[in-house]
């Protein structure tokens, strides 16, 4: 299928367009693509936009990037024509689990998000089985779209004719599902509900970076032995070293259960590491440093740091959690019944809110995080009993 018409941008001066587009369009729809599968130091790559029906491809590789001096990502200004509309909350954005988006428009260009309106959070808190975009097309729009380019590395220049198609796809049938799904919303009474997930999409910041301690989340980390976790604590941030240089996932350099190995096994040459499972051509061009990395972890191993804990929680926290969700439970079963539709689980009580009242009981219900007025309304007197309970 040709892909239909659209501007492309590829220099500074034609952001003009779409910013005054975007200024006078009743609706923006936006997604993004970026290449965090194939580098290590990843970036947004493709900027789509619909504005109001007009359609834009923004090359952003073409325009000026984030530099990454020292390790910290400071963001560029080349996309600062289209802050103004994309930043205003006036103008209804759309997206569809905007917070990979969100996140990575503050960290390449400083650009923080307002106005959204997010169709797969709409779409999960009226119960849909299947949110993805692929699947809320599928059944809103009755469209199959083409999932071949899931895993495309949107930093290759020109893009193929598939890719475009794929990616402009992406914005060309997300007014129409917002549109749905809003008369979804309202007939459901989760106009509310759907605002407050909105709003913690906006709020929603970028994470990666290393972590030196970020090895205690690899599966399997609690099967290596004590004496062993210097080894690890050395090997995994000499990965991460060698991913910064070369530009790639640290994953595809030396996948985790790889490294495991290693830390357990800790071989000395290039006999031992193939045992080991590494691939000819990482022996044959980082096997010596491997090695030498692995020496010197052996010798002098490095502080470990600290496994992550969570904070202790008393027992009354415990139970105080427990007969939340027990009632979280039962009332969204309760109202799945009574209303003749699938209530789930967040249209009752969101993780973030029930997490607070764990915490901290439910004596000042208006600080409880993505509560809101109506669950105040509604269920005050409920948690307030729960939470007081024992």
């Amino acid at each position: 299928m040709d892909s239909p018409a659209r501007t492309w941008i590829d220099h500074p001066e034609g952001l003009g367009e779409p910013a005054a587009a975007a200024a006078a369009s009743p609706w923006i729809a936006l997604d993004t693509e970026a290449n965090s599968m194939f580098v290590y130091r990843e970036r947004v790559c493709l900027v789509q936009l619909n504005l109001g029906g007009r359609l834009f491809l923004v090359d952003t590789l073409a325009l000026a990037g984030p530099s990454d001096e020292g390790g910290v990502r400071t963001p560029s200004a080349a996309l600062a024509p289209l802050e103004a509309a994309l930043g205003d909350p006036a103008i209804p954005l759309y997206l569809h689990g905007g917070e990979y988006d969100v996140g990575c428009l503050k960290r390449d260009y400083g650009i923080s998000l307002r106005g959204v309106w997010d169709s797969q959070q709409a779409a999960s808190l009226l119960g849909f089985e299947k949110t993805g975009y692929g699947a809320v097309v599928e059944r809103v729009c009755g469209v199959v779209l083409d999932k071949a380019f899931t895993q495309y590395d949107w930093a290759t220049r020109p893009l193929s004719a598939g890719a475009e198609r794929y990616a402009l796809d992406d914005v060309i049938f997300l007014p129409q599902v917002c549109d749905q799904l809003r008369e979804l919303v309202r007939a459901a009474d989760l106009e509310e509900e759907v605002q407050i997930a909105n709003q913690a999409v906006e709020a929603t910041s970028w994470s990666g970076g290393f972590d030196p301690a970020g090895f205690w989340r690899i599966k399997g980390v609690r099967e290596v032995p004590s004496h062993c976790l210097g080894v690890l604590t050395a090997l995994y941030a000499w990965r991460d070293a060698l991913a910064r240089t070369c530009n790639l996932p640290p994953g595809r350099l030396l996948n985790n259960e790889v490294l495991l190995a290693l830390a357990r096994q800790q071989p000395t040459n290039f006999q031992l590491l193939k045992k080991n499972g590494l691939r000819s051509w990482f022996l044959a061009a980082h096997g010596e440093a491997l090695i030498a990395a692995l020496r010197a972890a052996i010798s002098a191993p490095p502080a470990v740091p600290g496994r992550p804990r969570s904070r202790e929680v008393a027992p009354e926290e415990e139970e105080r959690e427990t007969r939340l969700k027990d009632w979280r439970r039962a009332e969204a079963e309760r109202r799945t019944r009574e209303e003749n539709r699938p209530v789930p689980l967040q249209v009752v009580l969101p993780a973030r809110a029930l997490e607070f009242l764990k915490q901290h009981g439910a004596e000042q219900l208006e600080l409880v995080p993505q509560l809101g007025a109506k669950r105040i309304r509604r269920y005050a007197g409920k948690l307030g009993e729960l939470c007081r309970r024992g």
